[in-house]
């Protein structure tokens, strides 16, 4: 990766890497010290990226900043980037694809009593199980932006009734064949409700905490499982626990997690009915260059004068 950056990133600039602010000394006292900042913040600590924001008159010389993943959480995180007039953009659809495909398999995983099966093959035990089918059920993707999108179309394609919950609805092309119906947050309650499989792909803002708290966990179906490829914040983890416990709903498939690492003593790690995939789920081996791929594309905007692409909107944080 540092090799595509050196060699791919226009030779207007002039790259400087590191992990902790001490290695920016270029940037910030050096012979650099005159230059326009560009920033890229290559899945770091959210401690770094504010360190570096406050260190010299770096932010005064700041233009853009770019956040390698589709979250910005970390940037954002930062009250000197948030009110910044440099745009922020991110790697919106870097990968979109794999969670599409993570959203419908979790189905699949529960569908198909996959834990039951490999639980029984390890005890060398013949069962004979019923198993459903996700053709004909339906799935509530909460957070209908690129990823619900993507997550929407593979399950259209299975058989699945489509509904979708997200801030501002009116942006659902009419033309989206993929979802039958699209509702706002203040719906959400309802929709999940209808579903049988309730796919979260929210991202982590001050709106969005906890918003899947005990009250919605207890509008969705006991047969129901959720499936979180989004953000761990948005999860209230303890209902979520208790509702599991409960069988308030049939199961979780989770690949985020509001403290990550997650603690070992964690109640999930013990959990039949719990899926967990250790934000993972598009951990493909292409995935930094994904990744890379969007930062260099706007790298070369830039230099060109042309707009970015997938700027971040700095009061709704994303």
């Amino acid at each position: 990766m540092t090799t595509r950056l050196r060699e791919e990133t226009p030779r207007e600039f002039a790259v400087v890497l590191g992990t902790k602010v001490e290695d920016f000394a270029r940037v910030i006292d050096g012979d650099l010290k005159r230059n326009d900042v560009n920033v890229l913040a290559w899945f770091a600590e959210r401690g770094l990226v504010d360190a570096f924001a406050r260190a010299g008159d770096v932010a005064k010389r700041a233009r853009w900043i770019h956040c390698g993943s589709a979250g910005v959480e970390n940037v954002l995180a930062s009250t000197v980037w948030r009110a910044h007039e440099a745009p922020i953009s991110n790697g919106k659809g870097a990968f979109s694809a794999s969670l599409g495909e993570f959203g419908v398999f979790a189905c699949l995983y529960f569908a198909k009593k996959t834990n039951a099966m490999r639980r029984a093959q390890a005890e060398r035990r013949w069962i004979r199980e019923y198993v459903g089918m996700i053709e004909g059920k339906t799935m509530c993707v909460v957070g209908y932006g690129d990823i619900g999108a993507h997550v929407a179309r593979r399950a259209k394609a299975m058989g699945m009734r489509v509904h979708a919950v997200r801030r501002s609805p009116e942006k659902t092309s009419a033309a989206d064949a993929n979802v039958e119906r699209v509702r706002g947050f203040g719906e959400l309650k309802d929709a999940v409700s209808e579903a049988d499989y309730v796919v979260l792909a929210l991202p982590a803002t001050a709106e969005t905490n906890k918003m899947i708290n005990a009250e919605v966990l207890q509008a969705m179906k006991r047969s129901a499982v959720l499936v979180n490829i989004g953000r761990g914040s948005t999860v209230d983890e303890d209902a979520l626990v208790e509702a599991l416990r409960e069988k308030t709903i049939a199961g979780a498939a989770l690949d985020v997690f509001a403290v990550e690492p997650l603690p070992s003593d964690h109640a999930f790690y013990g959990m039949e009915n719990v899926l967990m995939s250790f934000h993972c789920a598009d951990l493909t081996e292409d995935y930094f260059d994904l990744a890379f791929d969007c930062f260099i594309q706007n790298a070369k905007n830039r230099v060109a004068g042309k707009p970015l692409t997938h700027v971040v909107d700095k009061a709704l944080g994303y």
